[in-house]
């Protein structure tokens, strides 16, 4: 066999390949108030749903309730994730459950890929951490309000 044919069954073999996808994704905040990570995977069947979600936030503020001044994030404080072009949201949500004044966590992060490298996202979060005395709708009472910027990149 020539070295020429065998170069172009090299070459004809990688082009045949399918393309490396992107397999996780990091975002990450850090200002006076909150330091956060989060990563997670996307799934590998439809390569758009996040999967084995986590991270963490750490905020400091007194008026922080314990339960929330160093939070582990989960894949079921995920409830929504939107990836669509250049634009990347995550919704997380959760709450202290039976705890009395009921709190609630809850952060909505916004982010558009940069014009230099579509992989990485930026724009800012928004968290908000509420109190109530029953697990009702209203009235709750605000307890923190902060808002910032992110920075994310797919890998």
């Amino acid at each position: 066999m020539s070295v020429r044919a065998i170069i172009a069954a090299v070459l004809l073999t990688a082009s045949a390949m399918p393309a490396a996808a992107a397999e996780r994704i990091y975002c990450a905040a850090s200002d006076p108030m909150v330091k956060m990570s989060i990563e997670s995977a996307f799934a590998a069947r439809d390569g758009k749903r996040l999967v084995h979600f986590r991270g963490i936030t750490d905020i400091n503020d007194d008026k922080t309730p314990p339960a929330f001044a160093t939070l582990k994030l989960n894949s079921a404080m995920l409830k929504q994730a939107w990836m669509d072009g250049d634009e990347l949201r995550l919704q997380i949500y959760t709450d202290n459950r039976d705890a009395r004044p009921f709190q609630t966590f809850e952060m909505s992060i916004v982010t558009r890929s940069t014009a230099n490298n579509p992989d990485r996202f930026a724009g800012r979060y928004v968290l908000t951490v509420e109190s109530a005395h029953g697990k009702t709708k209203a009235p709750r009472d605000m307890v923190l309000s902060h808002e910032a910027a992110i920075s994310c990149e797919i890998k």
